[in-house]
């Protein structure tokens, strides 16, 4: 009998196999080699970013500055836009049955953002504020010019994963590659929000008075 017995119990002993963490973010793998890369690869873009906005900082002190026109309504509509593409993303990584919907409407969104853009660039310059018109406007198109493009790489990198075989028939609870894409996707478009709500308020509510201010409160001597 007391064979038997350690016959039954031996397994539930063992220790159960190992299994790869799949709870990250969005339903990719923890450490999965495309998290990581993709990780690496926005925190690289957030250090560029970081870089433009310091030198923007350093440079916005000097006399020349001059201060940016009112924000046209473009730019209002394209950050609505993007914030629009990051939530359909976002939905679409949660792997509904409708998944293809969602990416065509985040790509929809960010074409239009692209679109919308180009369409203020061109009211400023009417308004004067071409590239060569200050430094502040060669700051402002390059940054958002930046942005732009890396925008216009999500778009590629969206048109990709939706071609995939899978996309948009995944079902809750699927962690499929078609899934695993569409979350990354979706997590490259939420850092593209994150980094144009920092460029908007950089460009355009910064002052170089507030600059001063601001370094003069850290012990930074002024120009």
């Amino acid at each position: 009998m007391k064979a038997a017995l350690l016959s039954a119990l031996t397994p539930a002993l063992r220790p159960a196999p190992f299994q790869p963490a799949t709870g990250g973010w969005g339903g990719v793998a923890r450490h999965s080699a495309a998290q990581v890369g993709l990780w690496t690869f926005m925190v690289v873009v957030c250090m560029l970013f970081l870089l433009f906005g310091i030198a923007y900082m350093m440079r916005i002190g000097y006399g020349d500055w001059r201060a940016p026109p009112a924000v046209p309504w473009q730019l209002w509509l394209s950050t609505a836009l993007l914030a629009g593409a990051s939530v359909a993303w976002q939905i679409a990584s949660w792997r509904a049955v409708a998944t293809q919907r969602w990416c065509l409407l985040g790509l929809l969104c960010a074409l239009a953002f692209v679109l919308s853009q180009l369409s203020a660039w061109r009211v400023l310059a009417a308004q004067g504020y071409a590239p060569a018109a200050s430094p502040g406007a060669g700051f402002f198109y390059m940054l958002t010019g930046l942005h732009g493009l890396h925008a216009a790489g999500g778009i590629v990198a969206a048109v990709l994963v939706m071609g995939q075989p899978g996309c948009g028939r995944a079902g809750p609870g699927d962690a499929g590659p078609a899934c695993t894409r569409v979350s990354l996707c979706s997590q490259y478009w939420h850092l593209l929000l994150i980094l144009w709500l920092a460029l908007f308020t950089l460009l355009f509510r910064v002052t170089p008075g507030l600059v001063q201010d601001f370094c003069a409160a850290v012990g930074i001597g002024g120009r």
